[in-house]
C-alpha cells in the first residue's frame, strides 16, 4: 500500500495506539502453493527474498536511528525517518500480501518514526521506545515463514489481536484518568487541561466498540446534552466543562473520583470482550460516520476545543479495525484495501496540517471550509469502510 511521502500519521498523543499482531502471515488463499500444486506465488518464493533484504535494510537504518536517538541528535532522527520510510515503501506490497499480520506490526511501529521526520519536538525516550519495538517487528518478520492457513483462520487472529489493543488502551485509559483525576483534585488547571486531552485520545481510539461498554459509556463520555438532567450528568465532559468554562475545579472530586472507577470498571470488563470482524467494522463505520456529520459540528468538545484531538483518535481507532481485517481483503478486494490505505492517509496528512507544535489547534480557529473538508474526507472513508462489509 503505496504511501505518499507527506502522509504522516496524525495521531501522537497517549502513545502509539495501534493493534499489536505477532503471527505468521498468508498467501490470502487458504492453501500453500505447495498444497495446492500451483506454482509458488510470488509472495512464498521469489518475494520472500525481497521480504528478506527489504527487512535487513530495514534493520540496518533502525539502527541507525537508535543511535541517533541515544545520542539525541535531531537532525539525524528526521533523516533516519525518512530513510526508515524509504525502504518500507519498496517491498510492503509484498509484506502485506504475504505475512498480513507481521505487515500491521511493522506498520504500526514505522508510522510514528517516519511522523517524527516532520515535528521540529521529539520525544527521544517515547520514540527509542518505538524503534525497539519496531526492531523487534523486524526481527519477527524476518523469520516469519509464508502460511497455509486460510484467511478466514488468519482473520480469526486478528481480532484477538484487536481484542488485546482493546484490553491494552482500556487499562492505559484507566491509567491516565488517575493522573488526569488526581491533578483535577490537586487544583491544577492547566496541568489538568494537558492530561485531560492525553487520556481522551484512549477512550475515542477504542470507541469502535463502545456499544461493549454498556451504561460505561455514557457514565464517561456524556456530554450536556445527553442527559435531561444534569445533577445526574458525570464523566470526562463534566469536568472539562469546570476547566474550561467555570475556571474553578470546586466540588469536582467527587466526579474525578467516579470518573476513576468507571475507567477502572472499563478496563475490568473489557478483559472477558469478544468481538468479531462484522461487529468491529459495524462499529467503525457508525463511529466514522458520526464524526462526519455530529462530531464535526464542534459538539464533542464544546468547552476545551480539543475536537481534532477526538477526530485523530477516531480515525486511527477505525484504522487499526482496517488493519484487522486486512486478511479477509487480500482474499476478496486488493483494490479496496488500496483504497482505503490511501485514504487513511490522505486523511492522516491533512489533520496533521493542524498541528501547531506538537498539539492540534482550537477547534474554533478553523474555518468553514476546513471543516467541510475534514468532513468530506470522513466521508469518503466512511463510503469505504462500509464496503467492506460485504466481504466479511
Amino acid at each position: 500500500m503505496k504511501k505518499r511521502a507527506q502522509a504522516l500519521t496524525a495521531l501522537s498523543l497517549g502513545g502509539i495506539l495501534l493493534l499489536s499482531a505477532c503471527s505468521s502471515g498468508s498467501t490470502g488463499t487458504g492453501e500453500s502453493a505447495a498444497d495446492s500444486g500451483a506454482a509458488p506465488s510470488s509472495a512464498a518464493a521469489g518475494g520472500n527474498q525481497a521480504v528478506l533484504d527489504g527487512t535487513t535494510k530495514m534493520k540496518e537504518q533502525t539502527s541507525k536511528l537508535q543511535d541517533a536517538l541515544a545520542k539525541k541528535d535531531l537532525a539525524e532522527v528526521k533523516q533516519q525517518g525518512k530513510a526508515i520510510n524509504d525502504i518500507w515503501l519498496s517491498y510492503e506490497n509484498t509484506v502485506r500480501t504475504a505475512f498480513p499480520l507481521e505487515y500491521t506490526e511493522v506498520e504500526k511501529h514505522e508510522i510514528p518514526i517516519f511522523s517524527a521526520s516532520a515535528y521540529d519536538k521529539v520525544d527521544f525516550d517515547a520514540l527509542a521506545a518505538t524503534a525497539q519495538k519496531l526492531m523487534q517487528a523486524l526481527e519477527a518478520l524476518q523469520q516469519a515463514k509464508p502460511s497455509s492457513s486460510s484467511s478466514s483462520e488468519l482473520l480469526d487472529k486478528a481480532v484477538a489481536n484487536y481484542e488485546a489493543f482493546v484490553k491494552e488502551q482500556a487499562k492505559a485509559l484507566a491509567d491516565s484518568t488517575k493522573v488526569f483525576a488526581g491533578l483535577v483534585k490537586s487544583g491544577d488547571m492547566e496541568a489538568a487541561k494537558a492530561e485531560y486531552t492525553k487520556a481522551r485520545v484512549y477512550f475515542e481510539t477504542i470507541e469502535p466498540v463502545a456499544e461493549s461498554f454498556g451504561d460505561l459509556d455514557p457514565r464517561i463520555d456524556a456530554r450536556l446534552a445527553d442527559v435531561e438532567n444534569e445533577s445526574e450528568w458525570t464523566g470526562y465532559h463534566r469536568i472539562e466543562k469546570a476547566l474550561w468554562a467555570d475556571k474553578s475545579l470546586a466540588g469536582m472530586d467527587v466526579y474525578a473520583d467516579q470518573l476513576v472507577k468507571d475507567t477502572e470498571e472499563l478496563a475490568a470488563k473489557v478483559q472477558d470482550i469478544k468481538l468479531d470482524a462484522k461487529t468491529m467494522v459495524a462499529g467503525a463505520i457508525e463511529l466514522i460516520n458520526e464524526a462526519a456529520t455530529s462530531k464535526i459540528t464542534g459538539e464533542e468538545e464544546i468547552y476545551s476545543k480539543s475536537d481534532l484531538v477526538d477526530l485523530a483518535a477516531n480515525v486511527e481507532g477505525s484504522k487499526t479495525v482496517y488493519l484487522a481485517i486486512i486478511p479477509a481483503l487480500n482474499e476478496h478486494n486488493t483494490e479496496l484495501a488500496d483504497k482505503l490505505d490511501k485514504q487513511f492517509q490522505d486523511m492522516e496528512a491533512m489533520l496533521l496540517t493542524y498541528r501547531k507544535s506538537g498539539d492540534y489547534v482550537a477547534y474554533d480557529k478553523l474555518t468553514t471550509d476546513q471543516i467541510r473538508e475534514i468532513s468530506d474526507k470522513l466521508s469518503q472513508l466512511s463510503e469505504l469502510m462500509t464496503q467492506t462489509a460485504a466481504i466479511l
